[in-house]
């Protein structure tokens, strides 16, 4: 009597030792799995990048915000990049994965360099090495319009497609 070819397996088996047998299985399982969630993590659908100018110069050290347009889905996560000295900037998701939701953005901007004159109090080792004879730092104004940085004032409009995209931001200033 032959053992049909789909028993070959089982002949190589059966012969092993049951804790042998048990690791293989393990192996099998561990690899199989492995391979399956290797397949399952795919890029995001989008990726988002760009330079942030304020009339047509580069515009540093600002936070850029693409905020889900409503009725898009509450649930569409908001993605957001920090412009470099360059002005370049390369949106992220909360989690620091690379990439924004698919469909219509209001985009905010948030100048980063902003000072209120205003000494920080931490009562730690900053406030330990600050002289009190030494001057606040100076006020510095947000470069940005104020009505960019509000979701419901920001006339900053961008779609968000599928693929890798550059987005390009200009803000005008009157008066410039």
């Amino acid at each position: 009597m032959s053992i049909p070819p789909q028993h070959d397996l089982a002949r190589v088996f059966l012969p092993l030792k049951p804790h042998v047998r048990l690791l293989l299985k393990t192996a099998h399982l561990t690899i199989t799995l492995t391979l399956v969630m290797g397949c399952a993590r795919r890029p995001p659908p989008a990726t988002v990048e760009g330079t942030l100018r304020l009339n047509g110069k580069p515009l540093d050290n600002c936070l850029i915000t693409f905020l889900p347009e409503r009725g898009q889905g509450a649930n569409q996560p908001h993605s957001s990049g920090l412009a470099d000295e360059h002005g370049s900037y390369r949106l992220r998701f909360d989690n620091q994965q690379e990439g924004a939701a698919m469909g219509w953005h209001r985009v905010t901007i948030q100048d980063l360099s902003v000072s209120t004159g205003i000494v920080r109090r931490d009562h730690g080792k900053v406030d330990q090495e600050r002289d009190e004879n030494t001057p606040p730092p100076p006020v510095r104004r947000s470069r940005v319009p104020a009505h960019y940085t509000s979701p419901n004032d920001t006339p900053l409009r961008k779609e968000v497609k599928a693929g890798h995209q550059v987005i390009e931001l200009d803000i005008p200033v009157k008066g410039s």
